[in-house]
């Protein structure tokens, strides 16, 4: 890998990869080489409209091009493992959509391999890069509102017709997966691991997840109550708080244009300057990493995914949510 340019591979051409590579070219030296999918035809439309030289019918085929120093993940779920195993030990970097496995045993896999091949892996919570999120948290470690005690945070919403992957067990479909990753990441950035976890939830006749509702407790006092679902229109707003005051996210909270800090001198909205649809800021993270040497993203960090995997183990667990291939043996 050049010193100033990065040569990324996409993996998938739906709508997530499509956002991914149009915020890539917003970034000096960040260059989409090539792209793989299951169909050569989809492969090639996506590299004639994105400008990019390499077009493959599979991603075995982009990984051994010697085309890409780091490949972007979009599959759904139960894919990410197998191809971001082949890459690593391939000695291609790894940024993979979230969750990056469906089980905490395969994330702590892919980390072992990574160290094994010196090989840079990260998950892909674009939410820990997003720069309000990030004045937020900043904001939150200076004490402004004194010791936090509770996080509120959901991520639900209702469509006439859903994406057929979120009903489809061997997509890893349901709510929790695709969504309630985003609160439980949230109140984990503001609290850390709780103590104990409580889950409820309603499943549909394929043992999808259509609600849940997550409650934790934490050893200093602190609780956090998180939502996620198919079936209503949510606010889709966090807060977290504590005897002096509230920091709150709006409206899609896991991507904001600005918080709002609730002090007894009263409310302040805090805008933070951000620009293109938000992918970039994790690509810019991976990209930093990679020239610095590193094969873990600090931003991006790997004892976070495995924790936050762990705690999706746990719900998935209490709620009764299982999937296809959950009992499996590791690739290796």
């Amino acid at each position: 890998m050049g010193v100033d340019r990065v040569n990324w591979g996409i993996v998938a051409t739906g709508n997530i990869s499509t956002s991914f590579t149009h915020d890539l070219k917003l970034l000096d030296g960040a260059v989409a080489t090539a792209v793989a999918s299951r169909s050569q035809d989809s492969a090639d439309r996506f590299a004639a409209e994105h400008g990019i030289e390499h077009a493959y019918d599979d991603y075995r085929r982009l990984i051994d091009s010697g085309t890409v120093d780091v490949i972007y993940i979009g599959t759904p779920h139960p894919q990410h493992y197998v191809i971001a195993r082949t890459a690593l030990q391939a000695g291609i970097a790894v940024l993979c959509e979230k969750p990056v496995t469906l089980t905490a045993a395969q994330a702590r896999d892919l980390v072992a391999v990574a160290t094994e091949n010196k090989t840079l892996f990260a998950e892909a919570m674009w939410m820990r890069t997003n720069p309000v999120i990030e004045a937020l948290f900043a904001d939150l470690a200076t004490g402004v509102i004194g010791e936090p005690q509770q996080v509120v945070a959901d991520f639900a919403f209702h469509k006439p017709s859903l994406p057929a992957r979120l009903l489809d067990p061997a997509l890893g479909g349901g709510s929790l997966m695709d969504g309630g990753i985003y609160p439980m990441t949230f109140a984990y950035m503001a609290l850390g691991r709780p103590a104990e976890v409580k889950a409820v939830a309603s499943l549909n006749e394929d043992n999808i997840d259509l609600n849940v509702a997550m409650a934790w407790r934490y050893d200093s006092g602190a609780v956090a109550a998180l939502t996620c679902g198919l079936r209503s229109q949510n606010p889709w707003v966090a807060s977290v708080s504590g005897p002096e005051g509230s920091l709150q996210l709006p409206h899609r909270f896991h991507h904001p244009e600005y918080y709002v800090r609730h002090t007894a001198a009263g409310a302040e909205r805090i805008d933070v300057p951000t620009h293109g649809l938000g992918y970039h800021y994790e690509a810019t993270a991976v990209m930093r990493a990679l020239r610095d040497g590193h094969i873990e993203v600090p931003s991006l960090p790997h004892a976070g995914t495995l924790e936050i995997l762990e705690l999706l183990d746990e719900t998935r667990s209490q709620i009764g949510v299982h999937y296809p291939g959950d009992d499996d043996d590791l690739t290796g």
